[in-house]
């Protein structure tokens, strides 16, 4: 049930962001990044697999968690850069645009992972 609440509140809000974005590259307020579906996608996805992996780990202990949890940051720092690495080398260009998009889903799709399970632990 908790996963399949996840789930739903990130796909609703990759729709949202989807839409904002479309909305303002429409009314001219930001440049259109070339990178923007799959940008999206790869956020969403890699939030999903980090949520699915520190839910599917039961801890014997509470650092176990924590310990997990920052094994997953640092992938996703790690793997986000050569990402950013591989669109800049693509479309040099748009690079303002597709890296200010890149960063602005990244701090959105960590702040929900992170929020939903400081909820989740601070109920238990």
């Amino acid at each position: 049930m908790s996963s399949t609440r996840f789930l739903v509140g990130l796909i609703g809000m990759a729709l949202i962001v989807m839409a904002v974005t479309l909305f303002l590259i429409k009314a001219g307020v930001i440049a259109s990044p070339s990178f923007l579906a799959v940008t999206l996608l790869v956020m969403m996805v890699s939030t999903a697999l980090i949520f699915l992996f520190l839910e599917r780990t039961h801890p014997r202990q509470p650092l176990d968690f924590v310990r997990n949890f920052m094994l997953t940051v640092v992938l996703k720092i790690v793997l986000s850069g050569f990402y950013v690495f591989v669109f800049l080398r693509l479309d040099p260009a748009a690079a303002n645009a597709n890296v200010s998009f890149f960063i602005v889903n990244y701090f959105l799709f960590t702040a929900y992972e992170v929020t939903w399970f400081a909820i989740k632990k601070n109920a238990e």
